[in-house]
């Protein structure tokens, strides 16, 4: 990628599932300016099931002890002047460090959760308990289609195109939105079966019932950039105790160059 990448990633045993949702409920979590996106009038929530094997920081080579683990995206879609974009709903991991590392240096919603995940020769279930809130939790299961059906690359102006073809993904932290570049190949995919049973997690966010669309994926490698600040939010309660520190710390430091100038 051209833009500075601090991350690399392979995402491996790719499976999806997405639910059309009402756009207002989704509209309470998108932060002013950006855009909730929709194709033909709707919106969608994803869940991306995929392992991360092997984890790597720029430079550095696979770190022992940061390999395989196992992630579950939940995801809208959003716009940001023409560019469509994701905005991460929530991101659920089987080990702890992802989680606080994608907090840490990406202000992502990551939680860490316990985590079960089956793979068979055609599929994969995965049953996950969020350690976050009250634990809402998913059971989710995918069919693969196997030789019965071919794999291929999204048309430009299909659904599968619309839902994939996303390289921006956007955070809220510290009254501001912050953009992250990811680049890697072409999604190729085959259409998947999607069996749902628990389900409270999704629930928070309109998903109900059987998914509209599923599919497998290719394994891809991923770069991913750095985050930068792009929306300055506007004035709230919220962002209060953060201007009240950035004043403060301000004026400590005024007082200590006071104080060394002096002596």
């Amino acid at each position: 990628m051209r833009e500075a990448w601090c991350v690399e990633q392979t995402w491996r045993h790719l499976a999806m599932a997405h639910w059309r949702v009402d756009p207002d409920v989704l509209m309470r979590h998108i932060p002013p300016g950006l855009e909730l996106d929709r194709f033909d009038g709707h919106a969608y929530v994803s869940a991306v099931l995929f392992s991360v094997d092997p984890f790597r920081l720029r430079g550095l080579p696979p770190i022992r002890g940061m390999r395989r683990f196992w992630q579950l995206n939940l995801r809208t879609y959003v716009r940001r002047g023409g560019e469509p974009g994701v905005w991460f709903l929530r991101l659920e991991t089987s080990r702890a460090w992802p989680a606080r590392l994608g907090k840490l240096a990406y202000a992502l919603p990551f939680e860490p959760a316990d985590m079960v995940v089956r793979e068979a020769e055609n599929g994969l279930t995965v049953g996950l308990v969020s350690r976050a809130g009250r634990g809402p939790a998913l059971s989710l299961g995918f069919r693969r289609a196997g030789s019965r059906m071919p794999w291929y690359e999204p048309a430009p102006d299909s659904i599968e195109a619309w839902l994939l073809n996303r390289y921006a993904l956007y955070a809220h932290a510290l009254g501001m939105v912050l953009e992250t570049r990811v680049v890697h190949r072409p999604w190729v995919i085959q259409p998947a079966e999607a069996r749902v049973g628990e389900t409270s997690l999704l629930q928070m966010y309109g998903c109900d019932g059987h998914p509209a669309l599923a599919y497998s994926a290719e394994a891809r490698t991923a770069r991913i950039g750095l985050p930068r600040p792009v929306i300055g939010l506007p004035y709230s309660p919220g962002n209060r105790s953060l201007a009240r520190w950035m004043r403060s710390s301000r004026a400590r430091t005024r007082a200590r160059r006071s104080a060394i100038s002096s002596s």
